[in-house]
């Protein structure tokens, strides 16, 4: 019996020595699994803060691309802002130069203005008598125009401009007109055909009457000229076609 007990505890030493070595194996195997798992996770940590980096890096480059563009393009900007400006100096530079010759011009032209308008103003008195109340209404106009100084120097040329093609045309024209005249200090009204620059005749009742700048005073048309004068008068005031008719122009007087 001694020696069973003996070998019975020596069994049970050996089971109980071999489980204490197999739970220590299991502790180690635990810890090594549980460290093992830990490297896992703090790996994973790592390379979620890698990529996260990652990450930040790509949009900072992205970032510092876009400010980079927009840098450059504020640089294209400033330049054409400069190449504008120069131009604008420029042109600032000529339009001055302009006013100092415009200002030039403003004192040569008003004398000129005013030799234009009295030479207007002669040629009127001087030229046959025809609309001269209209004619010298308009010279009245155009000497109120040259002493106003709020009309542009421009403006008064073009009023004196209008005013010359307006007499030159008078000239190639032939015109029938009613105008109150003076006969024997009797006021009458007269029918009036003017002749561009040649003649103007006046028809008061029966009698026609011509004048002439070589002939200045007011003469009676022979009889045999009533029917020219008649067909100028339809011609003028357009009742008929434009033809060719006889002007009953007398000769200039021989100097005594």
């Amino acid at each position: 019996m001694s020696y069973e007990l003996k070998g019975i505890r020596t069994t049970l030493a050996a089971g109980i020595t071999a489980l204490v070595c197999v739970g220590g194996a299991q502790a180690q195997l635990d810890q090594a699994l549980q460290i093992a798992r830990q490297s896992t996770q703090q790996g994973a940590q790592a390379q979620e803060q890698i990529n996260q980096l990652a990450d930040d890096a790509d949009n900072a480059e992205r970032q510092y691309l876009a400010l980079q563009e927009q840098i450059e393009g504020q640089e294209v900007y400033l330049e054409q802002q400069r190449v504008f400006l120069r131009s604008q100096e420029n042109e600032l530079a000529a339009l001055q130069s302009q006013l100092q010759r415009v200002g030039s011009i403003e004192r040569d032209l008003a004398p000129m203005l005013i030799e234009m308008y009295v030479r207007l103003e002669d040629f009127v008195e001087q030229d046959l008598p025809f609309l001269l109340d209209s004619r010298r209404a308009r010279l009245a106009e155009i000497e109120e125009a040259l002493g106003d100084a709020a009309i542009p120097p421009a403006e008064k040329y073009r009023v004196l401009l209008n005013a010359y093609e307006a007499e030159a045309a008078a000239g190639r024209s032939l015109r029938a007109y009613t105008q109150e005249v003076m006969v024997n200090d009797t006021p009458q009204q007269a029918d009036i055909l003017q002749i561009g620059r040649v003649a103007l005749v006046r028809r008061i009742g029966g009698d026609v009457e011509i004048l002439t700048k070589e002939n200045p005073e007011w003469r009676p048309v022979p009889g045999g000229m009533a029917a020219n004068v008649d067909r100028a008068f339809r011609i003028a005031n357009e009742v008929t076609t434009p033809e060719v008719f006889v002007a009953p122009v007398p000769g200039p007087e021989t100097a005594q």
